[in-house]
This record gives structure tokens, C-alpha cells and sequence, in this order.
């Protein structure tokens, strides 16, 4: 007998089910309100936030360098600049037409055919291409799909090594290391830009896509005081002193006396890294302090350049023990004989004279202790001990330049007052800022910083040391067409310890020409020469043969017209086709200079003869050292390279005869 099923059993199972339906019913409504919330949410409240990461997926934020500022002489002659190059890089799944891309890197790249068909063989996934390119180039190949373009900016120096010691470097990586780099890298670097490029749907950019967003602002342009044919005329003759004397270095600085202005600035070091060691490296500078000392005598009054001091036959032992010689054996002599004869004799006897806060305070005003404030980024003050840490040797060391240091920037400017009349300038290496349209942005003026000594005391001292050239220790800076003021040093070098080294020295001339209206100091140190070291003998002939270069150079730091009515004895010279007379100085045409220095006479001298070499198409300074080599004086007209020679190449000319050098343009 069959059982019908409970009521309460069949009713269970479907109720299960529809409680499962609607849980299933809820959960989808409350799945699709979120989706729709987030949807509302992501659209409605956050839809520009998400827009702005969709589009910035699809972009490439790449920077756009500034060129960096030029830097050129007082001229406008370039010493730095920045050109601009391109890195090119291949995607070769990105490129659609091998063929036309291979041709292309071929003909606008120079790349080889084997090297362009590897650059975009489609198994490498990115190619960049060695070397840089130019502007040009890239025009070549920038419509073509695959290709990639980085832009880069290089430092180059368009003169070589020449004034690398006053420029500095710019790295790979764009730091200025040293120099007007970087002491000016501020107005010299600008400001970067960035540019935007477009992405493609496989992720890969497009350079015919770019969107410049921020343009670049290019650097600044800084005009130096340097003048590039002082500065090539300097480092030649340094180059060849330190190769010929041994040395084991050197520094040759020429500057303006009446501006400030530095011309030229060269530094030389066995190592061979070119830092301007004028401005950095300290040195005792021996006799070369000597002006200075009596300077200070001469204004306070405590002494005059002709009475009568003895010099003890050379050699003299003071209060203290300390035993001082002379070079130059003489009795008595008066205070211009021993400034022009360099006695140590002499100048220890006169330092009882002068307390010690006022031969502190002289040297000082002259600039010594303290620095120049020159435009370089690293500057030596030098060593001035002030008054209450002298012991009693001070007075007399102090006025033969021992127990003080000084750079050879700040003895320069002391000398630059001795040649100006008694005014001590500030020294300038940076003339201007200008900007890339020619526009100055900022000049610099010289400036005085203060009077250092009377100007008759100045003009007594000139013609002391019109003297020491001509007939005392520095006869070998002699030129005989005009007058050289100057004086030479020889001073004991320091080595491990603090201690003087045997047989060390530094060798030193500084001086300014044309003596009686001076337009230019020089100064002229020698390392550690070998052989011969006194200043006189290995500084001084520097100091002529650059002269000798600057006068054939016919540079415009130098007035030509000035210079006429300052030759020796007042006279003036130009061209003339005329035999005979002299025309006035106003008169108009090419000035013409005898450099007949009398200098040694060449391997013709003993024959009475000396073969004119053949000099047409040299530089005219290049010209003249030839010549003076051989023992020939000579005269220069014009300017440029050598056009031709009086009397012509291969002629027989007397031996120690004047040889006219006429340049290219008049």
C-alpha cells in the first residue's frame, strides 16, 4: 500500500531554491550598483584625473638642454662654445620600410650598408648608433618611422689648449670643472626646456610627434679682458722658456696698469694640468719685493734714492747674527745703485728705518695678505704676518721678500701701481655678460681701489728701474727701440717640511713697458731652472722675446701711436718710400718698428753673413723670432702673415744687420 508524501517534506527543497534566487538577484543588483557607482565615480568625479593618466601614458616627457653661453676674448675671438649634436637610436620593429630606412642611414648618416642593414634587422629590438650627428643629418632621416633622436650639446674649444688654464673644462656630464667655467657657470649654463612626445599604441614614441612644451633658455655670453694674440704670444713663450731653462714650470701674466685688465694669463706645471697657479700658488718673491720696501722709505721720508749707505763689499752681518751677501761686490753706494744692483746689503740696513706698522701697513695697500678679488674660483691670499708676530729677523727679511708670500697676480698689480703712477687696480678677468642677441647685460669698469704711494715717488722708482734694465741685473729685457722698467728675483723654493730646498729657485722678472707711459706689466717666473737661475738670466730674456712678439703681433691692446713718441729719445718712425726724413707722428700710414734688440748673434755672425731665411706666409711675431735667432735685428710694417722681406729670402745680409718684415695688410 503505497505512502503519499508529507506535506511538509515537499515544500522544503523549494523553498531552498528561491531563497538561492534571491540572494543570487541581490548580489548581481548590488554588483551592477557598484559597478555604476565606480563608473559614476570614476567618470563624473575623477573623470579628468584619469583622463590626464591616459594621455600622460601615451607621452614621453623629454628635456630640451640650453645651449650654453660663448665665451670670447676682449675682441669677440671665440675661446669656448656649444655646438649642437644628436644621438640617434633604431627600433627596428617600430621601422615599416627597411629598404628606404637602410638607403636613408646610408646617404644622410655615412653609415656603411653593412652597418645600416644590422641598425635595422628585425631580430635586435634597439640600435644606437655610434659616434654624433649633426643637425643636418638628422634633417635627413626624420621623417623616417623607428628612428630616435636625443639631442646633445658639446663643449668645444676653438683654440686648443691655448688659455685652457684661465677657461676651464665643462665635463661629459655637463659640471664646469675650473676656471671662467666655472666661476661664471651661473649666466654661462641657461635653463632647460622639456618637450613632449606622443606614444603609439604599441608603446613606442614618435619623434615627428613632439610637442614642445617649455622652451629652453639659452645661456649667456661672457666677454673676457683677455686679448687671444697676447694670450697665444704668452703661451709660445712660456712653453719655450720652460723647455729651454729645464724648468719645472712657470707663469706669465700681462695686464693693463692703467685698467686692471688681465691680457694674458698662462701657467705651465710638470704635470701638465693647466690651472692658472698665477692666481693659486703663493711663492716668496725675493728682490722682486724690493720697490716696494722702498717705497714705503721713500714716501715716509726716511730715505733718499741718492744719499750714500755702504754695502760692505757684499757681505754684512747684522745686530742679530744673520749674515747677508750681495751678488754685486760694491763699498759705498747710493739707495738708487743698490735697488738697481739688487743689494741685500743695503736694503737690511735701511729696514731699521721703518717701524714695523708701517712697513706692514705699506705692503698692504699694495695688496699683499689679502686677496685680488680677481674672477677665478679658487684665489691664494698669500702670507703677510702682521707686526706682533715678526721676531727681530722680520724687518730685514720682509725687505730683501722673504717671510712673505705672495701670488704672481697681486705682485703684478703692485707693479701695475708702480707703472700707473701709485694707484693699485683691481685685477679683471671678465669684461661683460652679453646676452644671445648682442645685448650687454652687465659690463664691468675698472676700479681703483686705492693710492698706494705719491706719484712722485712712483715716477722716482720708474726711472730707478728704467735703470736696472738698462745696465743693472735685467739687462736681458733690454729692447733698444723703446724703454722696459722692471726687476728681477731669484728666490730660494720651499720643499718637504716647510724647509728650503738646496739648489731650488724661482726665477722672476716683472716689469712694464713702454717705461714712461706704460701699457702693459709683465710678469715673468721660471720653476726650478736648470743650469743658470738667476732671474736676470732666464726671466728677463722671456720678458724681451714676448715684447719683441707683441710689438710684431700689431695687437689692438697695444696704441700704436702712443707707442711712437715713446721710443727711445723721443723719436718716431713710420713707413716712408722716401729716403731720409722722418714724418711726424700724426702723419697717416703704417707705423713701423725696429726691434733690432742687439741680441746674440746667430751660427753667420762669424762669417759676417747670415743667410735671410725664407719667412713669407708666417705670422710676423713667428717671423721675427726666426730672425733674431739668426742674429738679425728687424723692423716690421703692416700686419698678417709675412707678404715679403727687405732684402728677400735667401739674400746674404750682414751679420747683425736690420732685416723689414712688411705683412700682408697695411
Amino acid at each position: 500500500m503505497s505512502r503519499r508524501p508529507s506535506e511538509g517534506r515537499g515544500t522544503r527543497p523549494a523553498a531552498s531554491l528561491a531563497t538561492r534566487r534571491r540572494i543570487l538577484m541581490g548580489s548581481i543588483a548590488a554588483a551592477s550598483l557598484l559597478v555604476v557607482g565606480r563608473a559614476f565615480q570614476l567618470q563624473a568625479l575623477e573623470g579628468e584625473k584619469w583622463a590626464a593618466v591616459a594621455e600622460k601614458q601615451h607621452q614621453d616627457r623629454v628635456p630640451v638642454p640650453a645651449r650654453r653661453g660663448g665665451i670670447f676674448d676682449r675682441d669677440g675671438v671665440p675661446l669656448a662654445l656649444s655646438y649642437e649634436t644628436f644621438r640617434i637610436s633604431v627600433a627596428p620593429g617600430q621601422v615599416k620600410d627597411r629598404r628606404a630606412a637602410v638607403r636613408a642611414l646610408r646617404e644622410s648618416l655615412g653609415l656603411s650598408a653593412a652597418a645600416a642593414r644590422r641598425a635595422t634587422d628585425p631580430a635586435r629590438k634597439w640600435v644606437v648608433l655610434p659616434g654624433r650627428f649633426t643637425a643636418r643629418q638628422r634633417e635627413g632621416v626624420l621623417g623616417i618611422r623607428g628612428l630616435h633622436f636625443e639631442r646633445k650639446l658639446e663643449r668645444f674649444y676653438p683654440q686648443g689648449d691655448v688659455g685652457r688654464e684661465v677657461l676651464g673644462v665643462v665635463s661629459g656630464d655637463g659640471r664646469a670643472l675650473g676656471g671662467i667655467e666655472q666661476e661664471m657657470d651661473a649666466v654661462l649654463r641657461g635653463t632647460d626646456g622639456f618637450s613632449v612626445v606622443r606614444r603609439d599604441a604599441r608603446g613606442g614614441s614618435r619623434a615627428s610627434l613632439a610637442l614642445p612644451v617649455l622652451p629652453p633658455r639659452d645661456g649667456t655670453d661672457v666677454y673676457l679682458t683677455v686679448d687671444f694674440d697676447l694670450q697665444e704670444i704668452a703661451d709660445g713663450a712660456l712653453r719655450d722658456a720652460v723647455r729651454n731653462t729645464g724648468a719645472a714650470g712657470g707663469d706669465l701674466v700681462i695686464a693693463d696698469p692703467r685698467t686692471g685688465e688681465v691680457l694674458a694669463a698662462v701657467s705651465r706645471r710638470a704635470s701638465g694640468v693647466r690651472t692658472l697657479t698665477a692666481v693659486t700658488e703663493p711663492y716668496e718673491p725675493g728682490s722682486t719685493l724690493k720697490p716696494f720696501f722702498l717705497a714705503a722709505l721713500l714716501a715716509e721720508r726716511r730715505a733718499e734714492l741718492d744719499e750714500t749707505v755702504s754695502a760692505e763689499n757684499g757681505r754684512w752681518t747684522d745686530a742679530n747674527g744673520r749674515v747677508f751677501n750681495d751678488t754685486h761686490k760694491a763699498g759705498a753706494v747710493t739707495v738708487r745703485e743698490a735697488l738697481r744692483h739688487s743689494s741685500n746689503v743695503v736694503m737690511a740696513k735701511l729696514s731699521t728705518r721703518l717701524p714695523p706698522g708701517e712697513q706692514f701697513r705699506y705692503l698692504r695697500d699694495f695688496g699683499f695678505g689679502t686677496a685680488t678679488g680677481v674672477e677665478y674660483p679658487v684665489e691664494a691670499t698669500g702670507r703677510l704676518p702682521r707686526p706682533e708676530g715678526w721676531s727681530r729677523l722680520t724687518p730685514a727679511s720682509l725687505a730683501i721678500g722673504y717671510e712673505v708670500s705672495v701670488t704672481p697676480l697681486q705682485l703684478l698689480m703692485a707693479y701695475g701701481a708702480l707703472a700707473n703712477g701709485g694707484t693699485l687696480m683691481e685685477p679683471r678677468l671678465v669684461r661683460e655678460v652679453r646676452a644671445p642677441d648682442g645685448r650687454t647685460l652687465r659690463g664691468w669698469e675698472p676700479r681703483a681701489l686705492r693710492r698706494v704711494m705719491p706719484a712722485a715717488v712712483a715716477e722716482d722708482l720708474r726711472e730707478v728701474l728704467v735703470s736696472v734694465v738698462d745696465e743693472g741685473t735685467a739687462t736681458r729685457a733690454s729692447l733698444s727701440t723703446f724703454d722696459v722698467a722692471g726687476k728681477t728675483g731669484t728666490a730660494r723654493l720651499t720643499g718637504a717640511g716647510g724647509r728650503y730646498e738646496q739648489g731650488a729657485y724661482a726665477s722672476t722678472f716683472v716689469g712694464f713697458f713702454p717705461a714712461r707711459d706704460p701699457q702693459l706689466v709683465l710678469f715673468v717666473k721660471l720653476d726650478r731652472p736648470q743650469g743658470a737661475y738667476y732671474g736676470g738670466l732666464t726671466a728677463a730674456p722671456v720678458t724681451r722675446e714676448t715684447l719683441q712678439a707683441v710689438l710684431a703681433a700689431r695687437t689692438p691692446a697695444l696704441d700704436g701711436a702712443s707707442l711712437l713718441v715713446t721710443r727711445r729719445g723721443g723719436g718716431a718712425r713710420r713707413a716712408s718710400s722716401s729716403a731720409g726724413g722722418v714724418p711726424p707722428a700724426s702723419a697717416a700710414g703704417p707705423y713701423v718698428f725696429d726691434l733690432d734688440e742687439g741680441v746674440p748673434k746667430g751660427k753667420g755672425a762669424a762669417a759676417g753673413t747670415v743667410p735671410v731665411p725664407a719667412l713669407q706666409g708666417l705670422p710676423l711675431r713667428d717671423a721675427a723670432r726666426r730672425a733674431h735667432a739668426l742674429g738679425l735685428g728687424v723692423r716690421v710694417r703692416g700686419s698678417g702673415p709675412v707678404r715679403e722681406t727687405v732684402p728677400a729670402a735667401g739674400a746674404a745680409a750682414p751679420a747683425g744687420s736690420t732685416l723689414l718684415l712688411v705683412g700682408a695688410e697695411p
